[in-house]
């Protein structure tokens, strides 16, 4: 199975998962997503992903042939960080971790369901198990350990002071 297809997989289970849930991430999912179109990548790995806005809702994905500007992307990696709690979403947005492109109440709205998803993920065994399946079959790149050993890291204060030139140290206000 090649990435494209596995990840499509996954993303068709997902929509299951949230779908047989019916709670309230389903439904803001629903209402953010019905008759859109995205194009997301993820290690490399572009998909385009359609919404149809039939009752039920209504996903297809398909490979890409050709190069499309992208609404997210981000890598294996990240997610990791995300859902093992070493980086909230937002931290990984600003970073430039994650990349993301809409207008404010798509975002905002994806958002919500991707806040909902990491909540449900702490009771429901299937987005449980869907995410132990893709830690274990999604290609990983080797990280550094979470945590530098302390020679390794710079003190949490004045070592900025140390960036100052002496010469404007030195001058005196009277």
């Amino acid at each position: 199975m090649t990435n494209n297809e596995q990840l499509a997989q996954w993303l068709y289970r997902l929509v299951e998962i949230l779908r047989s849930q019916g709670n309230s991430t389903w439904r803001r999912l629903v209402q953010t997503v019905s008759g859109k179109t995205a194009v997301i990548e993820l290690d490399g790995t572009q998909l385009q992903l359609w919404a149809q806005e039939d009752e039920p809702l209504q996903v297809r994905i398909e490979s890409l042939t050709e190069p499309q500007p992208v609404h997210f992307c981000s890598d294996a990696e990240t997610l990791r960080d995300i859902i093992t709690g070493f980086v909230t979403l937002d931290a990984a947005v600003m970073s430039g971790k994650i990349y993301v492109r809409g207008d404010l109440p798509d975002l905002l709205g994806i958002n919500q369901v991707v806040m909902g998803i990491l909540a449900d993920s702490a009771i429901n065994l299937q987005l449980q198990r869907l995410w132990n399946e893709f830690d274990h079959v999604w290609f990983s790149t080797p990280s550094p350990p979470p945590c530098q050993s302390l020679d390794q890291q710079k003190p949490s204060r004045g070592y900025l002071i140390n960036q100052i030139p002496a010469d404007v140290l030195n001058i005196e206000v009277d």
